[in-house]
């Protein structure tokens, strides 16, 4: 009895393909897959390049509040034009000269802040670089620091409108009676100014009368 052939027909792959030309089809970009730890670390990287941009934001802006009409934007700087630890010495410069209110939790700010360059070059280190946890720590020391500047330039814009509120407005001038009184200044003591002027036009009530009556 004859055998039966079992062979059975191959299929070629294809690179198998003689002439070498790519199956039509198939994409020609070879794409790398990052792990989660890689995608974690680049989220990092860039927490810190953001936290650090915060931080020399917020000290550049103080520079200015403080700086008022004496200097002006193309003196200080956009950004990158100092370094971080240049601005910190424009500001404390700036501070002394404005008499700034909290100088000394000021000076200690801009001393823990210029290390901040140092913090952000973590990210080039490829021991610190690969640390998830000391990047962590770099973005939130950064933060630190950014929320230190921004509260001592809030609490001294507060402070400069409490004080304006207070009794730096404008002088009013009262006439009582035909009379001008002194000049006493609108904000703070209005109500001085209303006693006062109260008070002289009953003295010269009084007067008159006597004047009137000087047997009563």
């Amino acid at each position: 009895m004859p055998s039966r052939s079992t062979s059975r027909p191959t299929l070629r792959s294809p690179s198998s393909d003689p002439a070498g030309r790519r199956p039509k089809g198939l994409p020609s970009t070879i794409v790398a897959v990052k792990s989660a730890s890689e995608r974690g670390r680049a989220e990092l990287i860039r927490d810190v390049v953001d936290a650090y941009r915060r931080l020399y934001g917020s000290v550049q802006r103080f520079v200015l509040m403080l700086a008022g009409d004496q200097l002006n934007f193309a003196s200080v700087g956009t950004s990158g034009s100092h370094s971080l630890n240049q601005l910190l010495s424009i500001l404390a410069e700036q501070a002394k000269a404005a008499a700034f209110a909290r100088l000394r939790d000021l000076k200690a700010s801009i001393e823990e802040a210029r290390s901040a360059e140092q913090l952000r070059d973590a990210i080039f280190s490829d021991a610190l670089s690969n640390d998830l946890a000391a990047l962590r720590k770099v973005v939130a020391e950064l933060e630190r620091l950014d929320t230190a500047f921004i509260g001592l330039c809030v609490g001294h814009v507060l402070d400069q409108h409490a004080r304006a509120a207070g009794g730096a407005a404008p002088a009013v001038t009262r006439r009582v009676a035909g009379r001008t009184t002194a000049a006493v200044p609108a904000t703070g003591a209005a109500t001085a100014s209303v006693t006062a002027s109260a008070t002289i036009t009953q003295r010269k009530s009084r007067a008159e009368r006597t004047l009137v009556h000087p047997n009563d």
